[in-house]
């Protein structure tokens, strides 16, 4: 069966995605606030279609296939809003910077998809679980501050505090380390799945639909 639960979650993240775009563009406290609920709705989706996927060994080739596309996608979409500066008064990274997150990911998605071609193993490794979990709390609290920021203008709070160099500071740093280990974990992805058995201290085989890269 090819619609699955955790298939149909994947391919629901997906229709978030310009939906949240949509939503983040508008420029509006409702569309921040409902941007940053979108947001978190597709995070949630992820969670599930990868505890269903195990818990019940519902998974599929479409499942490996469409869940790391939707979150790569999601998360590409919202750096890239983040970058253009577009809905909002500050332009939060350097686009160039994000074309390197954007680069990192097309190249292993693709490694990924040959190789599973091939009906090679694929090993995930635990760096690219932790670059995983660190996009979603830059994206995160850059969308909260976003959010808040007009809600307190709304009720008539100065929203000053996001231009604040603490914040900025905050955001700066997570960024930073979010494209670092994203860099790292590119290149150690790509090596552990030069030989295709898995790594037995540092990494694992990516055999479900919530393989992280």
């Amino acid at each position: 069966m090819i619609w699955t639960i955790p298939n149909a979650l994947s391919g629901f993240r997906l229709l978030l995605v310009p939906v949240f775009f949509w939503l983040m563009t508008r420029g509006t406290t409702v569309g921040a606030v409902l941007g940053l609920t979108t947001f978190a709705v597709a995070g949630i989706t992820d969670t599930l279609d990868g505890y269903i996927a195990r818990k019940y060994g519902s998974d599929s080739d479409l499942g490996r296939f469409l869940d790391p596309l939707a979150d790569k996608i999601l998360v590409l979409t919202a750096f890239y809003w983040a970058a253009i500066g577009s809905g909002t008064s500050l332009v939060w990274f350097n686009i160039w910077l994000v074309h390197i997150i954007a680069l990192r990911e097309i190249v292993i998605t693709t490694l990924r998809m040959v190789r599973r071609a091939q009906g090679r193993q694929v090993v995930t490794a635990n760096e690219g679980k932790a670059k995983a979990t660190l996009q979603m709390v830059t994206l995160s609290t850059m969308l909260i501050f976003e959010a808040g920021s007009r809600l307190f203008a709304e009720f008539g709070i100065p929203p000053d505090w996001i231009h604040s160099g603490t914040v900025w500071i905050v955001i700066q740093t997570l960024f930073a380390a979010t494209l670092v280990l994203t860099v790292i974990s590119g290149f150690r992805y790509f090596t552990v799945n030069m030989t295709t058995a898995p790594l037995s201290d540092s990494g694992e085989a990516d055999s479900g639909e919530d393989g992280t890269e």
